[in-house]
């Protein structure tokens, strides 16, 4: 019986030494590097591998010299996220106007270049035939730095057909020494609604497109 317990003891020992040593191993897919936070994007992945290795006798071959290269290869990243769409539901009568804040965030570690297209005035596409057949819309681009909150740009509130002017050329560039990585965009959409505006929908789409230089 103090025989059949001693071995038991071995194998628990054993089986104990096996755990251990593999989680002290090295090597493989690295850990992932974080910055805190919940964010699920807020974190880095490594990975290491080597291409390079040495297993040769020295031994008579005087004074040997070893090249040991270390490269880093970064992928381009873009995460965003936010609102996008702009909804109203009016009833009543009369003249009035209101706005909407839509908040986007790009989480980037390249230089972006935020392009504007196809921003208008709303056009009925639904309802009565008689009245006004549009909406008119202005529009606000607000752009900082997400932690720091430092306006990178900022577009004032102006008929939201003039956001199409922001391409090409013209087109706004953040660099990541400016933005800390996270470009915050807050746009506004203020609706102005008159008596004449009958019912129906009305609807623009509008476009954003974000370049990695």
């Amino acid at each position: 019986m103090k025989l059949i317990k001693n071995i038991i003891l071995l194998l628990v020992l054993g089986i104990a030494g096996i755990a251990a040593a593999q989680e002290d191993g090295r090597g493989g897919d690295g850990g992932n590097g974080s910055n805190g936070g919940n964010n699920p994007v807020n974190s880095l992945k490594f990975r290491y591998y080597s291409f390079d290795t040495v297993n040769s006798d020295f031994s008579l071959s005087g004074n040997p010299t070893l090249k040991l290269k270390t490269t880093v290869d970064v992928s381009s990243f873009l995460y965003i996220t936010g609102n996008l769409s702009a909804n109203w539901h009016v009833k009543g009568w009369g003249t009035g106007s209101d706005s909407q804040v839509n908040t986007i965030r790009f989480y980037h570690n390249g230089t972006l270049t935020v392009q504007f297209s196809q921003f208008s005035n709303l056009v009925k596409e639904s309802g009565t035939k008689s009245g006004s057949q549009t909406i008119g819309v202005q529009g606000r681009l607000l752009m900082m730095n997400n932690t720091t909150k430092h306006t990178l740009f900022d577009s004032s509130l102006i008929p939201i057909s003039n956001l199409n002017l922001l391409a090409g050329s013209n087109a706004p560039k953040f660099d990541v020494s400016q933005t800390g990585g996270v470009l915050r965009l807050d746009f506004t959409k203020m609706i102005s609604v008159t008596a004449d505006v009958g019912p129906g929908t009305y609807q623009n789409v509008g476009y954003i497109t974000v370049s990695r230089n």
